[in-house]
């Protein structure tokens, strides 16, 4: 799954947990554990393989454990936002090592990528997420004058760098034909578009307050 889908599910697993925390969640947080699992790739060079540790319940666990004694059930939604990327969205349109260290086997069903389900797994969890984040008043708060949007700025980031990572190969003219040439490829663009405008526009907010224009 594209970074899109691992944000737009993170925020929508995440809120279906957050219970009495619903409107309080820390978006940019969300956003960016949902794709955290995939820093195995900026790791390739040191011999990690993609869809491995990273991308297992046990790690991810470890890691939040200390977290999870002190706040408990505050850090739940946090935990489930990092923990869908692979058991969820990863599980669908891949496979991965979900139970390692215990087992060394991957589980999933490895679809193509794009393909129709894997496609229409981001979109609708993109319009999943903008419906709640609409209802839930986020969209609001997110869209003010406000210096605590700043943080958007992360998932923006990553969420540029992915599209960036995938387009490095191709020279422009001939990736705009690629793009066009597929209805999948087409919806997956106009669909990443979409989100970095919204982060892009959230953290341009957070920065005009702490600029005062």
């Amino acid at each position: 799954m594209f970074f899109l889908g691992h944000m737009a599910w993170a925020y929508v697993w995440a809120w279906m947990f957050a219970g009495k925390l619903r409107g309080k969640l820390f978006i940019p947080a969300v956003l960016m554990l949902g794709v955290m699992p995939d820093v195995d790739l900026l790791l390739e060079d040191f011999g990690v393989v993609h869809h491995t540790f990273t991308h297992s319940l046990f790690f991810w666990f470890t890691l939040f454990a200390p977290f999870m004694l002190v706040s408990r059930r505050k850090v739940i939604p946090y935990f489930v936002a990092v923990v869908q990327h692979f058991a969820f969205g990863d599980f669908f349109v891949g496979k991965v090592m979900l139970f390692w260290p215990f087992s060394p086997l991957y589980f999933g069903f490895k679809l193509t990528m794009p393909s129709i389900l894997g496609v229409t797994l981001e979109i609708a969890g993109l319009l999943l997420a903008t419906g709640i984040i609409y209802l839930n008043g986020d969209l609001k708060r997110l869209l003010t004058v406000d210096t605590r949007n700043i943080p958007m700025f992360f998932p923006l980031f990553a969420l540029l760098t992915s599209m960036l990572f995938l387009a490095v190969d191709w020279p422009l003219i001939p990736l705009v034909t690629y793009i066009g040439s597929s209805p999948l490829l087409t919806t997956l663009v106009l669909a990443h578009i979409l989100l970095a405008t919204f982060l892009a526009v959230s953290t341009a907010q957070g920065l005009r307050k702490l600029l005062k224009f």
